[in-house]
């Protein structure tokens, strides 16, 4: 890209974000985005905007709910590759049970009573390729979710979840790992999804089947290891 072009592309990317403050002009600015940027997959300009006004910081290539404001709590990062389903919901705090009541329009700055929350907020780590669904609930007393991990729909997470392990149910639980131990620690090695996307086409066929007889073929070498 041209200096000059480039130059008018990130003032115009600043000027959306300011935009975006006044809520009349929310709509456009969103539109105007994906105008500049295309997908929410890889838009800069949407990732500063969420990053600014819900103190929500969203890793590239990923994609979903997650750009719904108010679907995932601030002080939350998410990595990159993730997955997140609609209805699906990151929770960061709770509603306070020691005030008088606890109705978020005392303690919520955004109905104008209080210029600052008034609870306190867990911060959370998704990791890289998480997978979220349909209207799961991630709750504060969650402090991470590995990378690679994923969330059933409709479960209710109340703790940590380890890089890779498939966690269901109310409360949400490890029935098992996406795989074993020793691929895991390869993966979490290697951390893939620190390339971007046209880096990895090079290498596509390992993300279209099964990974497990890939890696087990290649531990075993060539004619299974034969001399």
């Amino acid at each position: 890209m041209p200096r000059e072009q480039s130059l008018v592309t990130r003032s115009l990317r600043r000027l959306l974000v300011r935009m975006y403050a006044v809520n009349r002009l929310r709509a456009l600015t969103v539109w105007l985005v994906r105008r500049l940027d295309g997908p929410e997959m890889t838009s800069p300009t949407i990732r500063q905007i969420f990053s600014v006004y819900f103190k929500v910081d969203i890793g590239m290539y990923t994609h979903g709910a997650c750009f719904d404001p108010f679907t995932v709590d601030e002080q939350t990062r998410i990595g990159r590759y993730c997955s997140i389903a609609k209805g699906a919901r990151v929770l960061n705090h709770n509603h306070p049970s020691d005030f008088k009541s606890t109705s978020g329009i005392f303690f919520n700055p955004h109905f104008g009573l209080c210029d600052h929350s008034l609870v306190k907020y867990n911060p959370l780590e998704i990791g890289n390729d998480v997978w979220i669904g349909a209207n799961a609930v991630v709750l504060p007393e969650v402090n991470r979710i590995g990378d690679g991990a994923i969330i059933g729909a409709g479960a209710v997470v109340h703790r940590d979840v380890p890089p890779y392990a498939v966690m269901l149910g109310n409360p949400a639980r490890v029935v098992k790992y996406r795989f074993d131990e020793e691929t895991i620690a390869t993966l979490l090695a290697e951390k893939w999804w620190e390339r971007d996307l046209d880096d990895l086409a090079r290498d596509v066929r390992e993300f279209q089947e099964p990974l497990q007889p890939l890696i087990a073929a290649h531990r075993s070498g060539p004619a299974g290891g034969a001399e």
